[in-house]
C-alpha cells in the first residue's frame, strides 16, 4: 500500500521516535506501526524523489540542500537504529537459549527477561531472531554445552555408585580377633597441699624496673594480630558483585532458598551467572571495589 504524504510524514516522526526509545533499552522496543520497515522504506524513496525534483527544476538551490541533509539524518537513523534493534534482538535470543536447561539459578534469570510480542515487531525481526536461535541451539549441540554446564550427566540427578557385587571371602564365617586388654593408667603425681608457694616481696616500682628491664618479654596482647580479610576473599570467587538500575519485581532465590528483593541503587554480591544475566538485560551493572 502507498503511504500518502501526510503518512510518510508520521512514519518520519515514528523513526525518530522509536530511535530515542532504543537507544536507552537493552532488549527490542515495540514498533506502534505495522510493516516498519517497510513504511520506512517509501519514505527514502520520497525523499529522493523530492530531492531529484528540486535539483531538476531549481538547481542546487537551498531548499535542495535542506532537503539532501533531511535525507542524510534519515538514512544515518535507519542505519543506528537497524544495529541496534539487532544488538538488542540477537542478545535476547543468546540469553533466552543458554539460560533453558541452566538449573534452578538460570531460571529465575529467565524471569527477568522480557516477553516479545511479535505483533508488535516486522515480521522480518521475527525471521531474523528464530534464526538466531537455530545457531545457538547448533552451537550448544557442537561443544557439547549441555556436558560443559552440567557434566556427563547432563543436568539430571548424580547418577548413584554402582554396587558391589558380593565377595565369597567376606562372607564366610572368621574368627574375631580378641581385642587387647587396656593398660592401667599410672597414676597421675600427688601435689604435697601443703607446700605453700613464696611470693617474693615487690613493690610497685621493682615491678617497673622489671618489666623495663625487660621489653621483649609479652605483655598479654597477641604479638601477631589477625590480618584483615578482604572483601573479595568473603565474597569468594563464584560470585559477582554488582549495582541494580532498575527494581526488579520478583526476588531472587539465593543459593541457600532464601529470597533477595533487589531495588535501583542496591549493591548485592550474587552467583556470577545472575549477576551476568542481569547485566546483560540492562537490569544492573558490575560494581567491584
Amino acid at each position: 500500500m502507498r503511504l500518502s504524504k501526510n503518512q510518510l510524514q508520521s512514519v518520519e516522526k515514528t523513526l525518530f521516535e522509536v530511535a530515542r526509545k532504543q537507544k536507552s533499552s537493552a532488549g527490542p522496543v515495540e514498533l506502534p506501526i505495522p510493516d516498519f520497515w517497510a513504511s520506512v522504506a517509501q519514505l527514502t524513496a520520497s525523499l529522493e524523489t523530492e530531492l531529484a525534483e528540486t535539483v531538476q527544476s531549481e538547481g542546487m538551490t537551498a531548499k535542495a540542500q535542506l532537503q539532501t541533509r533531511r535525507l542524510g539524518n534519515v538514512r544515518t537513523l535507519v542505519t543506528d537504529l537497524t544495529r541496534i534493534r539487532l544488538n538488542a534482538f540477537t542478545q535476547h535470543a543468546v540469553l533466552v537459549n543458554l539460560m533453558k536447561g541452566g538449573g534452578a539459578e538460570a531460571a529465575v534469570a529467565l524471569q527477568h527477561l522480557s516477553v516479545i510480542d511479535w505483533e508488535r515487531h516486522d515480521p522480518t525481526e521475527r525471521a531474523y531472531y528464530q534464526s538466531l536461535g537455530h545457531l545457538v541451539e547448533k552451537y550448544k549441540h557442537d561443544v557439547a554445552w549441555k556436558e560443559l554446564v552440567n557434566g556427563n550427566n547432563g543436568g539430571g540427578s548424580p547418577a548413584p555408585p554402582p554396587t558391589p557385587s558380593p565377595n565369597a571371602s567376606l562372607t564366610e564365617f572368621t574368627e574375631p580377633v580378641p581385642e587387647p586388654e587396656p593398660q592401667p593408667t599410672p597414676p597421675a603425681p600427688v601435689t604435697d597441699l601443703n607446700e605453700t608457694w613464696d611470693d617474693p616481696e615487690l613493690d610497685e616500682e621493682d615491678r617497673i624496673r622489671a618489666m623495663d628491664g625487660f621489653p621483649d618479654r609479652p605483655t598479654g596482647a597477641d604479638p601477631h594480630p589477625p590480618s584483615e580479610i578482604s572483601v573479595s576473599e568473603t565474597i569468594g570467587g563464584d560470585l559477582m558483585r554488582i549495582r541494580i538500575l532498575q527494581d526488579l519485581s520478583e526476588p531472587i532465590i539465593a543459593e541457600d532458598g532464601s529470597e533477595i528483593s533487589l531495588v535501583e541503587g542496591d549493591v548485592e554480591s550474587c552467583p556470577s551467572l545472575i549477576a551476568e544475566t542481569l547485566i546483560a538485560a540492562g537490569l544492573a551493572v558490575a560494581a567491584p571495589l
